[in-house]
């Protein structure tokens, strides 16, 4: 299916991302340098898949990304994108409504601050108007939510323009890695708890079908869906992941947002609608520090 102008950002090669990406640590921070080096090793093909389906921008698009740190799809996205971006992280306890950090290039000694707002994209109504964004970026965030992804989704097709598109990234549940832990390690598949919170850890994986049918309901026409491979595989692993596609690594799902957003609570998503306990919900969130109304 045709993205918007019939093409997307495939013009910007893995390699050239992974060079790009390379050197960036947050001021300060220069100790941290090996670890980032080895994240971007194991990620940086993620990144280049995501890459791949962001619709190539019109002249003045503007760009929202959801739980943007650590900065490297916004890195890419300011560097080459073309798109105004706007950015968000997770909301702590105390957080102030903005807030900015500095990224530096140790290698070549570029230099960006970065503001971002936050919230919390479960709960609280995000601090933009209508209708502001013509695309909306939201990468390894929904397998992070702990009640409901839906408030989430109604409130990314509020502040989208009327067509404007969100891409969703997450990790496929059914991974072949899984599914052999499961069958012939017998080994649980749920993530330990996190020391960093109820965010620290991936509270729900998603299936393709899934995540299509949250993204429809919801109020978008999907315009792209697919199960891609963004780590090295060998041997047999390799070649069950040609064969069987639904194993491969991560859903990347393009929708577009049309009419008006919906309440979309299924029944095989939802044990109970999260509207019954928020008043209580330990998790931060603006709303509670405000009135405590329910939005």
């Amino acid at each position: 299916m045709s993205l918007r102008a019939g093409s997307s950002n495939n013009d910007l090669s893995l390699e050239e991302i992974r060079r790009y990406l390379s050197g960036w640590v947050v001021e300060g921070g220069e100790r941290f340098r090996e670890e980032y080096e080895h994240y971007l090793q194991i990620h940086a093909h993620r990144f280049y898949e995501t890459w791949k389906a962001i619709p190539t921008a019109h002249q003045g698009d503007r760009l929202l990304e959801l739980g943007a740190s650590p900065y490297c799809m916004t890195l890419l996205l300011e560097h080459y994108s073309g798109y105004t971006v706007t950015l968000s992280d997770l909301y702590r306890t105390g957080d102030p409504e903005e807030s900015a950090k500095k990224l530096v290039n140790t290698d070549s000694g570029e230099e960006r601050t970065l503001t971002y707002q936050t919230f919390n994209v479960e709960f609280d109504r995000f601090p933009y108007p209508d209708n502001s964004f013509e695309m909306v970026l939201c990468c390894e965030l929904v397998e992070h939510l702990t009640a409901d992804p839906t408030h989430m989704l109604k409130e990314i097709h509020r502040v989208l323009t009327p067509g404007g598109r969100m891409l969703i990234t997450t990790p496929n549940i059914l991974v072949l890695r899984n599914l052999v832990a499961l069958l012939k390690d017998r080994r649980n598949i749920y993530y330990p708890y996190s020391g960093y919170g109820p965010y620290g850890r991936h509270n729900r994986e998603w299936t393709l079908e899934e995540l299509a049918q949250l993204v429809t309901g919801c109020g978008y026409t999907i315009e792209s869906a697919q199960i891609v491979d963004t780590y090295a595989h060998y041997g047999k692993a390799r070649w069950l992941k040609k064969v069987f596609p639904f194993v491969r690594d991560y859903l990347v799902v393009l929708g577009r947002a049309e009419g008006e957003p919906r309440d979309y609570y299924p029944e095989n998503l939802y044990e109970a609608l999260p509207r019954k306990f928020t008043e209580e919900n330990p998790i931060p969130s603006r709303r509670q520090e405000g009135s405590g109304q329910l939005i």
